[in-house]
């Protein structure tokens, strides 16, 4: 068996960091984009100015920080590529600091890059949380300073909480931490030949900070979805569950939520974790500070407003936890104090020595997780979507007229073709998701009676392609013949499309046509 330190010792950082940027930009090119991750791409290439971002963004209640930086990379290329790219550069960025700064050890840092979250959610899954823990890690180096830059902090902390709603959390713990080294450390007056420069620049962060929180409740109150005191609800099972979040976060194990004997046996353990880490970073202020902040700010928006729909969402925990760690390991004051006896030294290292064992179990869990994760991503589509524009694009319904439904599971086969569908939900042809001015009520099970709608609506149009998400496809056996309309409309099976991890994005393809005049007696219906 090799020691913790003889293996350590046979790591090689620049070798690990190699491996990740070849392995992670195979993974990022094999990568098919789902909904979530489509959406946020044609919002963002649809909008001809800043202006129109906001506007187009706005219902999605995220705020504006990753879909301008989505925008930005439009503009370098205008293929869905380059938001894979964009995800994938601030990816590296943040396992490059981590390697390169985190004090852990090299075992521990290696675990982590091929980690779940760094490998798989946060790299090769295009969304906002990227951002997150690039900012979160980028405060944690500022932090550790003995000095640092107050306005510096405000901006960063102003950016995380214009990134996500759950990235509040973070910033939340950023500020308690910065709040008490002001109070404590009396920064306002430890100078006074230059109070005029120190007010002034507490005087410039409050600016940023307010900014910044108005735009982000202007960008997250703007959502579809209803945000009002009756949607903030907190009862026992709401508590229970998300700790259950925090368990799903740290350890992968996400409850289930309808079953009281794992919520709390999830919560149980969720409470023993908690509690081991805070008496490990006890001797840190500020990790302590930050972590009891930015966890039960967390956990009270999870029980009270939102629990969560994804292990996305959930690894913001991870990142919290991390974050403490390297703020005590990080922190010269988190050794121990000269007037502990001797056997509490010793208590106190063999307490450690277990939390490090106990991190590092945690992290072989998150490793063995990332790469299953990416190595499934790559030999098994997460979306059929591509598989769906490719086949359109080569074949001889490149050119017609696309309806789809639902349009929430199009957007992704949308962006791959570089066309516009007709969505029954909008009653137009869209790109995006429209999460106003549509009609949520329309059922998956009525396709039918929305391509006769459709076709009745536009007797100009010969024929049309019809694209219908796994959920939404015709019941009808076309072994025994196509499907046959009033109005001498046929309906003909092209092909169906369910290699996909993504359920709701597996399609079957139809061409719709209007034929002769036929017999009432030949109509036939779904059944």
């Amino acid at each position: 068996m090799i020691s913790a330190r003889g293996l350590d010792s046979k790591i090689s950082l620049k070798v690990v960091f190699a491996i990740y940027i070849l392995s992670s930009l195979v993974g990022v090119s094999s990568h098919v984009l789902w909904r979530d991750e489509m959406q946020g791409w044609l919002v963002a290439v649809s909008s001809s100015n800043i202006f129109d971002l906001w506007a187009n963004n706005a219902p999605s209640g995220h705020p504006i920080v990753y879909p301008f930086l989505t925008f930005i990379s439009s503009f370098i290329y205008d293929k869905p590529l380059s938001l894979q790219l964009m995800q994938w550069s601030l990816a590296a960025i943040c396992v490059f600091i981590f390697l390169s700064r985190a004090p852990f050890s090299k075992f521990q840092k290696l675990l982590f890059a091929f980690g779940y979250f760094p490998f798989w959610e946060y790299c090769l899954i295009s969304r906002h949380y990227v951002v997150i823990q690039l900012l979160t890690f980028l405060g944690v180096i500022f932090v550790s300073k003995k000095k640092y830059s107050l306005v510096g902090m405000s901006f960063l902390i102003a950016l995380l909480m214009n990134t996500h709603a759950l990235a509040w959390s973070i910033a939340f713990g950023f500020f308690i931490t910065i709040a008490d080294d002001l109070v404590c450390k009396k920064l306002l007056l430890s100078k006074p030949a230059f109070s005029s420069s120190i007010c002034f620049r507490f005087f410039v962060s409050t600016i940023v900070l307010s900014v910044a929180a108005w735009l982000s409740l202007s960008s997250l109150f703007q959502t579809s979805r209803s945000i009002d005191s009756e949607s903030i609800n907190i009862s026992l099972k709401s508590v229970l569950v998300a700790f259950g979040r925090y368990l799903g976060g740290n350890i992968l194990i996400v409850p289930n939520s309808s079953q009281w004997l794992d919520l709390s046996l999830s919560a149980a353990i969720s409470i023993v974790l908690i509690v081991a880490t805070v008496l490990y970073i006890r001797f840190s202020r500020r990790a302590l500070l930050f972590y009891c902040s930015s966890t039960f700010s967390l956990l009270g928006f999870n029980a009270a407003v939102y629990s969560g729909a994804g292990s996305r969402h959930f690894g913001i925990y991870f990142i919290v936890i991390i974050t403490s760690i390297w703020l005590c390991r990080s922190d010269p004051s988190a050794s121990f104090s000269g007037s502990l006896a001797n056997v509490e030294q010793i208590y106190s290292t063999k307490a450690k020595s277990k939390f490090s064992l106990f991190l590092s179990i945690i992290l072989v869990i998150h490793f063995c997780a990332g790469i299953h994760r990416v190595f499934l991503d790559i030999v098994y589509p997460y979306s059929a979507s591509k598989e769906v524009a490719t086949f359109i694009r080569n074949s001889e319904y490149a050119d017609w007229p696309l309806f789809g439904t639902r349009d929430v599971e199009l957007t992704s086969v949308s962006g791959y073709l570089g066309k516009s569908i007709y969505y029954p939900e909008i009653a137009r042809s869209g790109t995006f998701t429209e999460w106003i001015n549509r009609d949520s009520s329309l059922k998956r099970e009525d396709s039918l009676v929305y391509i006769q709608e459709y076709m009745d609506s536009h007797q100009d149009v010969a024929s049309i392609l019809a694209i219908l998400s796994n959920g939404s496809n015709l019941k009808h056996n076309f072994e025994q013949g196509d499907l046959v309309l009033p109005g001498n409309i046929t309906i003909k099976f092209v092909r169906s499309f369910l290699r996909s991890y993504n359920k709701p994005e597996r399609y079957y393809v139809y061409t719709i046509r209007r034929t002769g005049k036929i017999q009432a007696s030949d109509v036939q219906y779904a059944n």
